[in-house]
């Protein structure tokens, strides 16, 4: 098991040494899924148990690149629930506004663009953006839901 944890350290940090802003953002993104997921398997049993993986990846897998970078772990929280509230219940370009409950300096939307079918599967457009520290930083991004119901980034 040691050796597996030191080839996966290794592995990682070649990959970071060899990236680019693209690759950042994915790296990001797996990333964000992977400890979602992981957090999500230390809730529940069971069925609830394999839920709160599916969840917890599909939350971490959102929020990953650049936004992953500038928010704490609660605002991530907060901000994620604004993206799913937005994707289910807002009409097309109807944004949701966030405020940091730490941070009064930072605050944030989510603006679901279109809704669609691919493949029988429900999908949004949507852009999320944060404010910062006087800077913005915008993502596009496109979800469809699964076949439980919940939303994943495509």
């Amino acid at each position: 098991m040691k050796k597996f944890k030191i080839l996966t350290f290794s592995l990682i940090l070649l990959i970071i040494s060899c990236e680019n802003t693209n690759d950042k953002k994915v790296i990001g993104q797996i990333i964000g899924a992977a400890v979602g997921g992981y957090v999500g398997s230390k809730i529940g049993s069971g069925a609830t148990k394999d839920i709160s993986v599916i969840l917890g990846g599909a939350a971490g897998y959102i929020l990953g690149g650049k936004i992953i970078e500038i928010l704490n772990k609660k605002e991530r929280d907060e901000f994620n629930n604004v993206i799913e509230s937005s994707l289910n219940f807002s009409p097309d370009n109807q944004s949701r506004s966030w405020q940091s409950d730490e941070n009064q300096d930072i605050n944030g939307e989510v603006i679901p663009l279109n809704n669609y079918k691919i493949k029988n599967k429900d999908c949004r457009d949507f852009k999320k953006v944060i404010r910062k520290n006087n800077e913005t930083f915008e993502e596009s991004s496109t979800a469809c839901r699964n076949e439980q119901g919940n939303w994943e980034i495509i």
